[in-house]
């Protein structure tokens, strides 16, 4: 599952996508839960990334402000703090009609989630890091 272009270890600059062991300690440590909503977030991003490709060809302003909004708060959910970081980057810039920085981010943050969605879905189906 690949989505987007762009070397992401720059755009995180070594830190990790996700903190398992705060995502471990927000649900309690339920194995089913956690699973489910790494299923979920891996499910939903092709969606999620057409659209924000899609509002970020067309200039939407207001679409990305929504779009990145969103996932900024997903990302707060399960502890993916770079990306959560670059979402409010994204949705800053859409805010304040940032054209050019929203066209020179979205490709990064369209890396980023690809990235993430590939790692959620690895730690699903194996053992999830932190929890041993």
């Amino acid at each position: 599952m690949a989505f987007g272009g762009g070397t992401v270890d720059m755009i995180h600059e070594g830190k990790g996508l996700i903190d398992f062991a705060k995502m471990l300690d927000r649900f309690d440590h339920d194995q089913e839960l956690i699973r489910e909503v790494m299923t979920v977030f891996v499910a939903e991003t092709p969606e999620r990334a057409r659209r924000i490709e899609d509002a970020a060809a067309r200039g939407d302003m207001e679409g990305l402000v929504r779009l990145a909004h969103s996932l900024k708060g997903v990302c707060g959910t399960i502890h993916a703090e770079p990306l959560r970081e670059l979402c409010y980057r994204v949705e800053m810039a859409a805010r304040a009609g940032e054209a050019q920085v929203t066209a020179e981010l979205a490709p990064q943050l369209l890396a980023m989630l690809g990235e993430l969605a590939e790692t959620l879905e690895k730690a699903a189906r194996g053992a999830l890091p932190g929890d041993e």
